[in-house]
């Protein structure tokens, strides 16, 4: 019998679909059915939608956000709705910036806001979440709401001669000072209650992409201290137990990377673009806790998928990018907003999908 041919690799092609309407950089999106949502950070209240069924699909503005707009909000779709919880911004143009401990919810059938009856636990801001099912969020990392709000509310009170002290004496402490969230919260949508299913084993951290696969989630990349990224990603496994952390997988980039996508395109998980400082760690290691001091930030732009336990170069995206948007259809990741190289905003809206299963 003729040898069977060798299987073909996969590989990652890319699909535009319509661009944003405008710029969203630190914002958040979420799909319902084959709608696709997307606003807030720097898009402000905007709150944009995308309806794949409909034949020549464009971006529509939808009713915009009824609170102060958010930056970095943990933005997720459970059921019929998207939901909206914390992100930092300033209530009002006078007042100074501060984490918000509010949640909101996005009814798609009626496109209506509804702000919920419930107070965040801790500081969410820069937040990853999952959802369980239909009625359960679990929610991982997250600033510390005290230490962010008296920071900034330092910085934006001070004299213009005095800010950079200010910013010096904050940066220079090491990562457990900061103090970020370490545990994880769950959330009962149908009750609006909170309770903390445990300590995590590794410090808190912020910006990290969340994706699930079945029982299994990764926490990708994210900052565990501003300039600083983690550079390990993390493995958990959802039982009857509740969460139980598996070890932890080694980034596949030097200096680690933040505000990178994530998601599952075909049957893989893969991990896209982001930015990092490089020499941080190694200044680190040194005693100089304000590791990115000085240092240039880099936008990133390989896409990396997991495999055996390993995260293995994959592919590069059209160019660099970070701080955007990531949202699973179909077999694909849908990549929104965010910003490339010297922060310029992104307004292209990309598809990635595995030639080997596309239909």
């Amino acid at each position: 019998m003729p040898s069977q041919p060798p299987p073909r690799p996969h590989q990652i092609i890319t699909t535009h679909l319509p661009a944003l309407p405008g710029e969203c950089v630190d914002g958040g999106g979420a799909r319902v059915g084959q709608t696709i949502y997307a606003g807030l950070g720097s898009a402000g209240q905007r709150w944009y939608c995308l309806d794949l069924s409909l034949p020549g699909h464009h971006w529509e503005r939808c009713a915009d956000f009824p609170g102060p707009p958010p930056r970095c909000a943990v933005v997720i779709a459970a059921g019929d709705a998207v939901y909206v919880f914390g992100g930092f911004g300033k209530a009002s143009p006078a007042v100074v910036t501060t984490q918000f401990d509010t949640a909101y919810r996005y009814l798609h059938a009626s496109d209506r806001w509804e702000q919920l009856n419930t107070v965040l636990p801790v500081g969410l801001s820069g937040a990853a979440a999952i959802a369980v099912n239909a009625s359960t969020l679990l929610f991982f990392g997250g600033y510390h709401r005290e230490q962010f709000d008296a920071f900034h509310r330092d910085l934006e009170t001070a004299d213009e001669k005095d800010r950079e002290d200010i910013t010096v004496r904050y940066m220079n402490r090491p990562i457990a000072r900061f103090n970020w969230n370490a545990e994880t919260w769950a959330l009962n949508l149908l009750t609006m209650t909170w309770h903390s299913m445990g300590t995590q084993p590794h410090h808190g951290h912020c910006k990290a992409a969340a994706v699930r696969d079945g029982a299994n989630f990764y926490l990708l990349g994210g900052e565990v201290k501003p300039g600083l990224h983690a550079s390990t990603i993390k493995h958990g496994r959802l039982g009857p137990a509740g969460v139980q952390w598996q070890a932890s997988h080694a980034v596949p980039v030097n200096d680690g990377f933040g505000g990178c996508f994530g998601g599952r395109v075909g049957n893989m998980n893969v991990v896209a673009g982001g930015t990092h400082f490089a020499g941080a760690w190694e200044r680190y290691a040194r005693g100089d806790y304000f590791a990115h001091e000085g240092l240039r930030k880099k936008w990133l732009g390989n896409i990396f998928v997991l495999e055996d336990r390993q995260w293995h170069y994959l592919d590069s995206l059209p160019c660099p990018r970070a701080n955007g948007i990531s949202v699973e259809v179909g077999d694909g990741l849908v990549l929104i907003g965010g910003d490339g190289d010297e922060g310029r905003p992104c307004l292209d809206t990309l598809w990635l999908r595995d030639r080997l299963i596309m239909r």
